[in-house]
């Protein structure tokens, strides 16, 4: 069974996501109504996501030779409890990052 998971905004208004239900969570509304108010606002979340970014490309920026190209790639799960998690392909959290050196005079 489903769950709805809200999230404030910083401006005041809430955006609402459907997710899997999860231990230990409070819902809010009327009987009925699944809906659980998340800790956390969604630009708060996402925040915690940039910084994900951030520290790839920081430490791919340091090397010898740092790519011309860098594709980071991260699946995101819902949650009420922890806001937003890098979301697992199987046992492991998923994320991909994908580099590109597009040099002149070389061979691919």
């Amino acid at each position: 069974m489903s769950q709805i998971v809200e999230f404030p905004l910083e401006d005041g208004g809430t955006i609402r996501f459907e997710t899997a239900d999860e231990d230990g969570t409070i819902p809010v509304g009327r009987a009925g109504a699944a809906v659980t108010r998340a800790h956390e606002t969604l630009e708060s979340a996402l925040s915690h996501l940039r910084q994900v970014s951030v520290a790839v490309l920081r430490n791919l920026r340091d090397v010898a030779e740092p790519p011309d190209r860098v594709s980071v790639e991260f699946g995101v799960k819902v949650s009420a409890q922890t806001g937003l998690v890098v979301a697992s392909g199987t046992s492991e959290a998923n994320l991909t990052v994908q580099l590109e050196w597009n040099r002149p005079g070389t061979q691919p």
